[in-house]
């Protein structure tokens, strides 16, 4: 992540946010006549936001519909000095969704899925004796996801 400068969110960005927020799809168009202004202030304003890293509008896919029935959450411990390494591993495994470092408890919380439960135990063992300065994990399988949304409450809008 880029510890740069942070630009401050005004009303415009913040109700930007908000709108691509509920709808990822909605036109610049849609936007401006639900905030008020005209499509191109924000298609700038769009642009700066992601140029700056403070949005990124993805595809969020549902991995048992497309056949990825084994998801889990891992959380490794690590032995001192070796989070970094780590994370550059699991960066690298188009298996991993996303990976983060924590500050407490785990030393790196990590997000995969697997076509069944053989290629998930596969993928396990490769991951873990892939990672130098390995210590223990523990696997939080999940059998279904009863609420999944990424949204941050960025206060008025």
């Amino acid at each position: 992540m880029d510890d740069g400068p942070l630009m401050e969110l005004d009303a415009l960005s913040r109700g930007i946010i908000v709108a691509l927020q509920d709808d990822g799809r909605a036109s610049f168009r849609e936007i401006g006549m639900r905030l008020g202004v005209a499509p191109n202030t924000v298609r700038a304003r769009y642009r700066l936001l992601q140029e700056q890293g403070i949005i990124d509008v993805i595809a969020v896919p549902n991995h048992w519909k497309m056949g990825l029935t084994c998801h889990a959450t891992i959380g490794l411990k690590l032995r001192p000095g070796y989070a970094e390494q780590a994370i550059a591993v699991l960066q690298a495994r188009r298996e991993v969704a996303w990976v983060g470092r924590l500050l407490n408890g785990y030393d790196v919380l990590l997000e995969v899925a697997a076509t069944d439960a053989l290629t998930f135990v596969r993928l396990k063992e490769e991951l873990f004796t892939a990672i130098e300065g390995f210590v223990d994990a523990d696997v939080f399988m999940m059998s279904d996801v009863r609420k999944f949304r990424y949204r941050i409450e960025i206060g008025d809008a």
